[in-house]
């Protein structure tokens, strides 16, 4: 069960679990997105508009989810829904911020505990999977992307809680940490950028970043990296506890551990002023 199916990383693996014979229950917030997704899928895949801040259409999804479900159960859950809010933090609506934090973390944990009781129906001696779709950006942190850095790191930090919390269960609970993937999240980014009221000590450098933001969307990695990482997380004899998206991921939070916090802070600077 995907959330945040209807565009990008979440999209892309909704239809990989579909082709592969999973039942898949896709939550999609836009429902112009559902259609296009259905008009890709089998017959087999569920779509139902969730959006994850609301309760309400957290209670409708799983309704709706039980009574089409098998007896079996749901045998994994795939937190993927997210937002990306940029600016600096001094000038930042504390409502933007508020929203960052209420999609990305308290989002995903509304979702999981909602699932936690169909995955143990399924699996009640264990091998249901939570997987959280989290970033490089929840290892290592940047000049103006803050609000949605804090969001990845209190994933990483729920992510690692609740694999523990539900060992006992045999729940495996994975962490998949995407790099630089091309998908809409950077466009909407900018455009949190965008309605920003102009400021002149900071405008340079957020041009800047509005075009390092952009070139994200356009020339990261395909979303089906991740995707293939899902996969293997939901259906592994033993899951990894952790994805690394892509090169990027894999290399850059190694190397920011060596480095002293004001030389990494100086070639992030730059990185994300180019």
């Amino acid at each position: 069960m995907p959330t945040g199916a209807g565009s990008g990383i979440g999209v892309t693996t909704a239809l990989q679990l579909d082709r592969l014979g999973w039942q898949v229950f896709a939550g999609v917030h836009d429902p112009a997105d559902g259609e296009v997704l259905a008009g890709q899928a089998s017959e087999r895949l569920r779509i139902h508009e969730l959006d994850v801040t609301d309760e309400a259409s957290i209670d409708t999804f799983f309704t709706n989810v039980e009574k089409q479900l098998d007896p079996e159960g749901l045998r994994a859950l795939v937190n993927n829904a997210g937002a990306g809010v940029a600016g600096p933090l001094e000038t930042l609506p504390i409502e933007s911020l508020r929203h960052q934090l209420d999609v990305n973390v308290i989002g995903a944990v509304r979702v999981t505990q909602r699932a936690l009781p169909l995955i143990r129906r399924g699996e009640p001696s264990g091998g249901g999977r939570v997987v959280f779709v989290g970033s490089v950006g929840g290892l290592v942190a940047v000049q103006f992307a803050g609000a949605y850095h804090a969001s990845k790191y209190a994933i990483e930090a729920i992510g690692d809680t609740w694999r523990q919390e539900l060992a006992p269960d045999g729940i495996a609970v994975s962490i998949v940490e995407p790099g630089p993937i091309s998908t809409p999240l950077w466009a909407k980014a900018v455009r949190t950028l965008d309605a920003l009221p102009a400021n002149d000590r900071y405008q340079p450098r957020l041009d800047a970043f509005r075009e390092t933001l952009r070139r994200q969307g356009n020339e990261g990695a395909s979303p089906k990296t991740i995707a293939d990482l899902v996969e293997h997380a939901v259906s592994a004899d033993r899951p990894r506890t952790r994805y690394a998206g892509g090169l990027v991921a894999a290399v850059v939070p190694k190397v920011r551990r060596l480095i002293p916090d004001r030389v990494f802070d100086h070639l992030a600077r730059r990185a994300s002023a180019k």
